[in-house]
């Protein structure tokens, strides 16, 4: 029978072999959870990677003859072949549905709507002569964004190619090539790179019509005739046709709202 020391002294063995397997699985813990953060970091670094290298989605608009911007303005020219312009007026001017746009080119729903329904009222009904769309300036994303300064010059870059009968080419080319609004993306080089792209356009002639008052003013108009009429939100659109004028609609709402807009004026 072990004396009471030796009890004593296997109880302390027992308590130090605890102690130590305790330390053990604390220091194996911590290494697993170094090996972790090590593992996530990693990881956050091949994210980062991915989306630069990716242009972070629409972080930056693409640059004037690359493939992207030449896919863009391959589709705009093949989606607007035919249709008559003028100024920002697209489709016929005896078209008995008039659809406006009060829009902000560097806006991204102003964007969802242009590629999506506004696309496809083009296809059919502008293109039918049913319907005449016409664009106007309104201030929004700009307003908010790091130049709001830049607004007037924007817009009237594209109005100076409707002098051309060639601004919806422009707005089209704008909203498809559209970076992200929380960037300065739009300097005279990305507007002098959209003008570049358009077919038939005459350069010279829109860079110097460009910087004229007569433009800058109309997009004063715009904003004053928006404001009278109390809208404060890109896209608004005003729907009008023989009966009556619809209730206005903002967003970037489906064809099928569009559509139901148009008949209940026609």
């Amino acid at each position: 029978m072990a004396s009471r020391k030796d009890q004593k002294e296997a109880a302390r063995q027992q308590r130090l072999a605890q102690e130590r397997q305790l330390a053990e699985s604390a220091r194996q813990r911590r290494r697993l959870q170094m090996l972790g953060a090590v593992v996530l970091a990693a990881v956050a670094v091949v994210v980062v990677l991915v989306v630069v290298s990716s242009g972070g989605g629409s972080a930056s608009a693409p640059k004037s003859g690359s493939a992207q911007a030449k896919s863009s303005a391959k589709t705009v020219t093949a989606l607007l072949a035919g249709i008559p312009q003028s100024g920002t007026r697209l489709g016929s001017p005896s078209a008995p549905v008039t659809v406006t746009e009060f829009g902000d080119l560097e806006c991204p729903v102003c964007r969802d709507l242009a590629l999506g329904a506004e696309n496809q009222l083009i296809s059919s009904d502008v293109k039918a002569g049913k319907v005449q769309l016409i664009y106007r300036s309104l201030p929004t994303a700009t307003a908010n964004g790091p130049d709001p300064g830049i607004f007037p010059t924007q817009q009237a870059a594209a109005l100076a190619a409707g002098e051309q009968n060639l601004g919806w080419n422009y707005i089209e080319l704008f909203y498809h090539e559209q970076g992200s609004e929380d960037t300065a993306y739009v300097t005279p080089s990305y507007l002098n790179g959209l003008a570049t792209q358009i077919p038939g356009l005459d350069y010279s002639q829109w860079s110097s019509a460009r910087f004229s008052p007569t433009l800058t003013d109309q997009v004063s108009k715009d904003e004053a005739a928006a404001s009278a009429a109390g809208f404060d939100s890109t896209p608004t659109i005003v729907v009008k046709g023989p009966k009556s004028q619809a209730q206005p609609i903002v967003g970037a709402v489906d064809y099928g709202t569009l559509e139901a807009a148009i008949k209940s004026v026609s």
